[in-house]
Formats: structure tokens, sequence, C-alpha cells
């Protein structure tokens, strides 16, 4: 139906241990996506299989009803506490399919913390096809906001 888009986006959050234990455990609770404005449906944490489903309150999305179910496929942590984050792929209902992966990192040497997000994805729907570039831009706008979501 559409071609394959890749993408990598990073944001820089600041300095230090505390700015990366807080931004972590922000992001593994679903607070990037709430501050991306998202409605967040989901009980717990991410954690591998856990269903999702997003809903924008602003935007094309939103006032189409659109929803984005998804669930988590793997969750990851390194215990020298240098990155954490979790990627979820898109379920069927979902406009999209494909995955994305958000982490949260921590350099050791410069101590600067980074949010890295990075996804592959293509068009599921018809919709979403004939609408293609209202769903990309709609895709970079939530991506700038998921980046913003943890800058101080």
């Amino acid at each position: 139906m559409s071609r394959t888009r890749r993408f990598t986006r990073s944001a820089d959050l600041g300095f230090g241990a505390d700015l990366y234990d807080r931004a972590s455990r922000a992001l593994m609770n679903w607070d990037v996506h709430r501050g991306a404005g998202l409605v967040v449906v989901v009980t717990g944490p991410a954690t591998p299989g856990r269903a999702v489903t997003l809903r924008p309150r602003s935007g094309p999305a939103a006032w189409l009803g659109l929803s984005a179910p998804c669930e988590v496929t793997d969750v990851f942590y390194d215990d020298d506490g240098v990155a954490r984050g979790f990627t979820y792929r898109a379920l069927p209902g979902h406009p999209e399919r494909g995955w994305e992966t958000f982490v949260v990192s921590r350099d050791p040497v410069t101590d600067a913390v980074r949010l890295t997000i990075s996804a592959e994805s293509s068009h599921a729907t018809v919709l979403a096809w004939l609408g293609a570039p209202i769903a990309r831009a709609e895709q970079d706008r939530i991506t700038r906001r998921y980046l913003d979501a943890l800058r101080d």
C-alpha cells in the first residue's frame, strides 16, 4: 500500500544520573506519551506483552477519532544506568504498521542524557494511504512532541 519509512530522532535532555533516573522512569510509565498530548489507555508500565492504546487529543488524527493500539515487544535496561527503554509494534486497528523504539540514555563520560526515538512504519489503512502527506505530518508532529515531553 505504501513505502516503508524509517527514522531516528533525538533530543538532549540535560545532564546527570538524577535526570536519567527521572526521565527513564517517566518513559517507562508512559509520561512521554501523555506529555506529547496523547490519551494513554494502559494498565501499568511498559513490559513485554503489555497492550496500550494511544489516542491524540488534537490534530487530524483526533478530529477523525483515530486510535493506535500497540503491544510492547521488548524492554531493555542497562544495569550500569546508561540506557533504558522499550519497543512497541502496531496492532490491527492502528493506522500504520510497524514499530517504534524509545530509549533514554546517559553518556557515562559526559553524563549527558538523551531521548532517542527510532521507528519503521508503513500505512496500514486506506485512509492513511489516501492521506499520506497528512499521516506523515501527524507522525512527525507527535514525534516532536515526544522529544519535547522530557525537556526541563
